[in-house]
């Protein structure tokens, strides 16, 4: 299986639209179980309103500006430690 951000570079690189139809795919329980805290009549709507917002963020994810695993370690620590020194 390939993972998601290889083929959200496709998607946004190639405009791979097999790529893209796998993402929704990918999202679909998670949107299904979302709609069950809406009521019944607004659900079509909404599931189609929140394939296009998975479609957007995808095709505008910037890989750039997300941090890596150690970056983030690194941020939570040094935010456990800000906490940790005000709590004193």
């Amino acid at each position: 299986m390939t993972r998601l951000i290889d083929l959200t570079k496709k998607i946004q690189k190639q405009n791979d639209i097999e790529s893209l139809e796998i993402v929704l795919h990918l999202f679909e329980p998670k949107i299904r179980v979302s709609l069950k805290q809406t009521s019944p009549q607004e659900r079509e709507d909404l599931y189609q309103e929140l394939k296009i917002r998975t479609i957007e963020i995808v095709r505008q994810y910037d890989f750039h500006s997300t941090y890596g695993f150690w970056e983030f370690t690194d941020i939570l620590r040094k935010q456990y430690y800000m906490e940790y020194a005000e709590s004193k």
